[in-house]
């Protein structure tokens, strides 16, 4: 039966799904290429997708997962229980670090690949920060779809 629930529901685990399936992948896809020395390009080319999808795919999905939940909690009356207040914190976690730390690092990690190459020390310093910290923010996906599973607290 397809109520207003159910296409909210699902909005929100597409949202989730796109956000936490799409950055997962990209993750493994660079870490793949900076461990590979067969095709310098390649990680090249991964790098500034990732400058693409960052602002166009994995921003738009976070804030539609976002305000799905709060429609969500609102017309269905919801309390504010512990995964919910965790949600909340993933969230805000996961997107300061995407928008403030992830993507003005992958945009110095071009820059530098663009004046350096692929295989300049400073060059991959730029992107294993970014694999560091991108890793990090997965973890935090990853126990945030967990939390939404569980619902600690109710």
């Amino acid at each position: 039966m397809v109520n207003l629930y159910t296409v909210l529901k699902t909005v929100h685990v597409l949202a989730a799904v796109t956000w936490l399936g799409g950055a997962g992948m990209i993750v493994i896809l660079i870490s793949r290429a900076r461990r590979s020395r067969d095709d310098p390009g390649r990680l090249a080319h991964l790098m500034r997708e990732v400058s693409v999808l960052g602002p166009r795919v994995f921003a738009p999905s976070s804030l539609i997962l976002l305000i799905t939940g709060v429609i969500l909690i609102y017309d269905f009356g919801w309390a504010y229980d512990a995964w919910i207040i965790l949600a909340y914190l993933g969230w805000a976690a996961t997107f300061v670090t995407g928008n403030f730390f992830l993507g003005p690092s992958a945009t110095k990690a071009n820059a530098a690949l663009d004046a350096k190459g692929p295989s300049d020390p400073e060059t991959l310093q730029y992107i294993d920060r970014v694999l560091t910290v991108a890793r990090i923010d997965q973890v935090v996906l990853a126990l945030m779809v967990i939390d939404m599973v569980i619902k600690p607290g109710t």
